[in-house]
């Protein structure tokens, strides 16, 4: 028997295997109130977007195609650019693998 497609759920961004199973909408809303307690003018622009793909998010039940780590990674670059003691405190709270792959990019 032949399988047409991975048996795991990928990112279509990175195309790991999605391993925390938040889509990021929900994700969003997280990194909001963690935003907000360093600035909250600018966690009004974190927000999320629909991706689909065939991974459920455990919080809200909706499918997500994007892996929590690409997300993180996109609205922590943000912060350094605008606030980086806002992108200290969310590092902290949503870090995702974050750090390794910011060494890696060093």
């Amino acid at each position: 028997m032949t399988i047409d497609r991975s048996p795991f759920n990928r990112c279509v961004s990175c195309d790991n295997t999605i391993i925390h199973p938040l889509c990021n909408i929900c994700l969003a809303k997280r990194m909001m109130v963690t935003v907000s307690e360093q600035d909250p003018v600018l966690a009004k622009s974190i927000s999320g977007f629909h991706i689909d793909g065939e991974t459920k998010c455990i919080s809200c039940g909706g499918k997500t195609g994007l892996c929590a780590q690409c997300f993180s990674k996109d609205v922590y670059d943000f912060l350094v650019e605008n606030n980086a003691a806002a992108a200290r405190s969310f590092l902290g709270q949503f870090d995702y693998e974050l750090r390794k792959a910011i060494l890696k990019l060093s």
